[in-house]
């Protein structure tokens, strides 16, 4: 069975197209399609998306990993006081932290610069979907809220 000359162009197009993108080819990338000619599996792009809950912006990444797709939802909450300033606020909010450690989804962690953020990971198998990703921030914020809540008193 032959390819029609128009399916022939397209798919040289599309090898072509991916010469100027960047290198190297994922593996698995180039295939054979079902009319005989070569053709390139193309991963989803990454989506990004944000939403605000309070006055906390949240960051939202879904991108494909092979089979399978990873969410991650972060956002930053603010700065962990110096003993200089309070020592006062700064053991309350490493206290509120360290009760934090045992959250099943988000993750409360300090980064270099001493800032707060909440952060949350979820890989499952085929393609993350609209209702997939407003659960998974539901369940986030919810989880994460009562600590919010407590560390705006220091923070």
């Amino acid at each position: 069975m032959t390819a029609s000359l128009a399916v022939r162009l397209e798919h040289i197009r599309s090898l072509a197209e991916l010469a100027r993108s960047a290198l190297p080819l994922g593996f698995n990338s180039i295939h054979v399609t079902p009319d005989g000619v070569l053709g390139i599996l193309r991963p989803p792009k990454p989506s990004k998306v944000h939403f605000a809950v309070g006055d906390l912006l949240f960051q939202v990444s879904v991108a494909a990993d092979g089979d399978a797709s990873v969410c991650q939802i972060w956002t930053a909450v603010g700065h962990v006081p110096y003993t200089a300033q309070s020592p006062e606020r700064r053991n309350a909010v490493l206290a509120i932290l360290r009760r934090t450690q045992r959250l099943p989804h988000a993750r409360f962690v300090i980064d270099n610069g001493q800032r707060i953020l909440v952060l949350s990971e979820r890989r499952v198998e085929g393609p993350f979907g609209p209702i997939d990703l407003i659960y998974q921030a539901v369940v986030v914020v919810q989880e994460a809220r009562p600590f919010l809540h407590l560390l705006a008193e220091y923070l």
